[in-house]
This record gives structure tokens, sequence and C-alpha cells, in this order.
């Protein structure tokens, strides 16, 4: 019984983490015309859709959303 309760654990844990909305800080790779790339501790994330206010520099460590649907959403830099 512990083994199918510590599955039924892990599961939900691996869900709640990839399909729950966050938000965390990334680093700017690249930048393109209103899609930024990023460096997340996951991984890179290309195209990243940016707000209208932020204009975006190469080394910049910005806030970062992502919604359960797994889209992606910079909000901008840190001061």
């Amino acid at each position: 019984m512990t083994v199918l309760a510590d599955a039924v654990q892990a599961a939900a844990e691996r869900a709640v983490r990839e399909q729950g909305a966050s938000w965390l800080l990334a680093t700017v790779t690249a930048t393109g015309t209103g899609v930024v790339t990023i460096s997340t501790a996951t991984g890179t994330v290309p195209n990243v859709r940016r707000l209208r206010s932020y204009t975006p520099t190469v080394g910049d460590t910005v806030m970062v959303t992502r919604n359960a649907a797994g889209s992606w959403l910079v909000v901008g830099a840190l001061a």
C-alpha cells in the first residue's frame, strides 16, 4: 500500500509543478521583436513574449511568469 501512496503523491506533486501557474527569475540571453530568449534554472526558453513597457537587454535578470497552459511572459527587469 505504501508504494501506491508514494506513487500517487509523486504524481500529484509533478502535476502541480508542471501545470500550475508560477513566476521565477531568469536571464535574458537573446532579444527579438517583441520576444526574448531566457535562461532559467531548468533550461533555455526561446521566444518568450514580453510586456511592451519592457525594453530588453541581454544579461538582464527578469521576472517571468508561466501559466498552467505553459505560456511564458517576461514582466520586466529587476532594478
